[in-house]
C-alpha cells in the first residue's frame, strides 16, 4: 500500500490507542523521518500488561519485514519497538495491541506510523528472533541485537541479557553450552562462535527458571 493509496485515519492513533489508554513516549508524530541512521527505536507507554502484534512493510518492495522488529519491554508498563531500516525509502509500521488478560486472539490497531529513510551509509542487519517468553517475562537484551555470519569479533561474541527469575542463562550453539555470569540484574558472558561461521549454525540464547531442573526454554535464535 504506497503512500498516495493510505485510507483516510490510517495514519496515527486509531479507536482502540484511547481505550486502551496507551500513550507516545517517542515519535509522538505519525509521519517522520530518518537519516543517516539504519534504525530507531519507538517508545510507549501501555500502563498495564500488554500484548501486541507488528507488521512492518517496506513500501518500495511492498514487502513485510518482520525480521527488522525487535520488540522488547523491562517491565509491564512499556514497551520499546526496534526498527531497522535495510534501505531507503518509505516504511510504513502498524502496532496491534490488547491487554494480556484479553483471551481474545486477533489484536486490534492501534497505531500506524508512515517513516522515510534517506542516506543510509549501510543496511541494518536482522535482529535476533525473539520467543514469545522473552517477551512475557520482561526480558530485556542489551548486547547482541543482532548477530548472523557477517558480525565482527564472531570468536569472542558478547552476550548482555536481563531475564527477571532465571536461575541459569546460557548460549548454546551446535553440541556447545557456553554458562553466562549473573552481574546485577544482568546475564554477560562471551561465546566463541567463529569455528560455526558460515555453516549456518543455530545459536540460541536459553535460560533455567528452575534452580532443581536442568530444562532450558527458548529465549532468542539466530544463525551464524
Amino acid at each position: 500500500m504506497s503512500s498516495q493509496n493510505l485510507p483516510s485515519g490510517w495514519l496515527g492513533q486509531q479507536p482502540k490507542f484511547g481505550d486502551l489508554k496507551l500513550k507516545l513516549d517517542s515519535h509522538k508524530n505519525s509521519e517522520f523521518k530518518v537519516i543517516a541512521e539504519n534504525n530507531v527505536i519507538i517508545k510507549l507507554t501501555t500502563g498495564q500488561p500488554t500484548k501486541v502484534v507488528t507488521k512492518f512493510t517496506q513500501v518500495s518492495k511492498d514487502k513485510e519485514q518482520p525480521e527488522y522488529v525487535f520488540v522488547q519491554r523491562k517491565n509491564h508498563d512499556s514497551i520499546h519497538f526496534h526498527l531497522g531500516f535495510p534501505d531507503n525509502g518509505e516504511y510504513q509500521f502498524m502496532i496491534f495491541a490488547l491487554p494480556e488478560s484479553d483471551s481474545t486472539e486477533s489484536l486490534p490497531n492501534v497505531y500506524n506510523y508512515r517513516i522515510t529513510v534517506d542516506r543510509i551509509h549501510r543496511p541494518a542487519q536482522p535482529f535476533l528472533k525473539a520467543y514469545s517468553i522473552f517477551f512475557k517475562e520482561c526480558c530485556v537484551l542489551h548486547k547482541p541485537l543482532f548477530l548472523n555470519s557477517s558480525s565482527e569479533n564472531l570468536d569472542r561474541s558478547r552476550f548482555e541479557v536481563v531475564v527477571p527469575g532465571a536461575q541459569k542463562v546460557a548460549v548454546h550453539a551446535k553440541d556447545e553450552w557456553t554458562q553466562l555470569e549473573k552481574k546485577g540484574d544482568t546475564w554477560v558472558g562471551t561465546a566463541d562462535l567463529l569455528k560455526y561461521k558460515g555453516q549456518n549454525i543455530k545459536v540460541t540464547v536459553n535460560a533455567s527458571f528452575d534452580k532443581n531442573a536442568s530444562t532450558y526454554s527458548v529465549l532468542l535464535e539466530t544463525a551464524v
